[in-house]
């Protein structure tokens, strides 16, 4: 060993190499553009809504979205990935279509830990959002922030992973 170290060396990259090469290809993160987010909290009303038909003892849950905005595990600070996210939604809601709604930004988290101490970093999550949207030029007025912590999973069959990890849009509409 002494005279060929270079060997060992070699056989461990090629070893770390082909392991890293069994690893699935990671997903590229997809940023909603500032109209994907419009278009989903502002959706175009069916041609029965549009023509007065809906019916009236079945209201319509208001629109959300499950937007990406990663937290690493046991954090609420915004990271540099879930900032990119963050702009186009601060840009959507300064949409002078969106400029007189109500958001609530609601917090989860995933599975791992205790419920209560999940549903207070869920709603730190929330409020880093929030905070980061009114640094935006956000009207704070019209967002609300809650935490649900672990009981709304994005993926119920996989209660520990990493994308229950995140915050949903909801609109309420106008203010009153």
């Amino acid at each position: 060993m002494t005279r060929h170290p270079w060997i060992l060396v070699a056989a461990i990259a090629a070893f770390a190499n082909q392991t890293r090469a069994a690893d699935p290809p990671a997903e590229p993160d997809h940023v909603m553009s500032s109209s994907e987010i419009e278009h989903a909290l502002h959706p175009e009303p069916s041609p029965s809504e549009s023509r007065g038909l809906g019916r009236i003892h079945d209201p319509q849950p208001p629109p959300s979205i499950n937007l990406q905005i990663p937290f690493d595990h046991d954090s609420s600070a915004i990271t540099p990935r879930a900032e990119v996210q963050l702009q186009q939604l601060a840009k959507t809601l300064k949409e002078p279509s969106m400029a007189k709604d109500r958001f609530v930004v609601a917090g989860h988290t995933d599975a791992q830990g205790r419920a209560d101490y999940n549903k207070q970093l869920s709603l730190r999550r929330a409020q880093a959002v929030k905070r980061f949207l009114v640094d935006k030029g956000i009207d704070g007025l019209h967002i609300e922030a809650v935490g649900y912590g672990s009981e709304h999973l994005l993926s119920p069959d996989r209660p520990e992973d990493p994308s229950n990890r995140r915050v949903q849009i909801t609109d309420l509409r106008a203010s009153p």
